[in-house]
């Protein structure tokens, strides 16, 4: 239910069906032009102002000028393994934690037991950490000794996500591995207490890995965090032709003031916080770009289906 209106919209729109997306009909297929209204964000001027850019397409494109690291944690993955295979062979940096080690294993079908055959290198995380409760000690062992870097994280005041970030953080400085994003792969669904602290993850990633962007992913949504600022969103053609849910979420504290473009249903120096207002279930008004300007942290959720469902990755590893 949308939290301003206080009520849903289903999804409408035309739909490609099997005949799916190829990444370059993507890239090319949503440009601003003089006839399309170009929507203003009253209330703030960004003018003056820089603004941080959100590209969702780049999780699918893995452009080398967007680079990116692999974090898996202990989820069952369900994303197509053409989409996640290509992902993880392009990433600068791969982290597989504690149990979510078995699950990519488990996940590469007949080529996970290539990887554990000592074969299929590529598929071996450059890391595995966490506190080594939920593994299997025979993957552990097996993938140390063929050469995994293992690092064993027993502190309890912090989540295997939380750490996994931090020495994400730590390996690639020492690698001298400059990165831009860092996509986590792990589905919303669940003990909503591991979700809940995963996103509170999101809120320590600042001083973990500074500004790198961390998304999280899983098959029907993206997640993060949107910081104090102004923040510009590319909106993909597919979910502009669904009218895709969106939404804005306050966890932890109150946004005092927060205004966006882009969005069927705006905020002007809007007010969010549980208890009175939170902007869930929204959607696009059909330009391809949606700005954020917040005085406080909020998280930014949305819906992917439409392209993990239909997209053809150029690229594509047999599954």
């Amino acid at each position: 239910m949308h939290g301003l209106l206080g009520r849903s919209k289903k999804s409408m729109g035309r739909n490609h069906g099997s005949e799916g997306f190829s990444l370059s009909e993507l890239r090319n297929s949503r440009i601003a032009t003089s006839e399309e209204s170009v929507p203003i964000l009253t209330g703030v001027n960004i003018s003056t102002r820089s603004w941080t850019t959100w590209n969702p397409l780049n999780i699918f494109t893995c452009p080398p000028t967007y680079g990116h690291a692999v974090v898996i944690l202990n989820r069952p993955i369900r994303l197509k393994r053409s989409i996640l295979r290509n992902v993880w062979k392009k990433a600068r940096a791969t982290v597989t934690v504690d149990g979510g080690t078995d699950q990519w294993i488990m996940y590469l079908g007949s080529r996970g037991e290539s990887v554990m055959n000592g074969q299929s290198k590529e598929f071996l995380p450059d890391l595995i950490t966490g506190d080594m409760d939920s593994i299997s000690p025979a993957t552990l062992h097996k993938l140390q000794r063929l050469g995994v870097h293992v690092i064993n994280t027993p502190d309890q005041d912090a989540t295997d996500y939380t750490k996994a970030l931090l020495q994400l953080g730590i390996y690639t400085t020492a690698n001298k591995i400059n990165l831009d994003g860092i996509y986590v792969f792990t589905e919303t669904s669940g003990r909503l207490d591991h979700i809940i602290a995963n996103i509170n993850t999101l809120f320590q990633s600042k001083k973990l890995v500074g500004d790198t962007q961390v998304i999280q992913v899983s098959s029907d949504s993206l997640t993060w965090l949107l910081q104090p600022g102004t923040h510009k969103i590319s909106i993909p053609e597919p979910l502009l032709q669904r009218n895709s849910w969106c939404a804005l979420m306050p966890i932890g504290s109150r946004v005092t003031s927060i205004s966006t473009a882009g969005l069927k249903w705006n905020l002007d120096c809007a007010t969010l916080e549980f208890g009175n207002i939170v902007s869930t279930s929204n959607t696009y008004s059909g330009f391809p770009e949606v700005t954020v300007t917040t005085d406080t942290a909020v998280l930014w959720s949305m819906d992917i289906e439409p392209l993990t469902e239909n997209i053809c990755p150029e690229s594509a590893l047999p599954s």
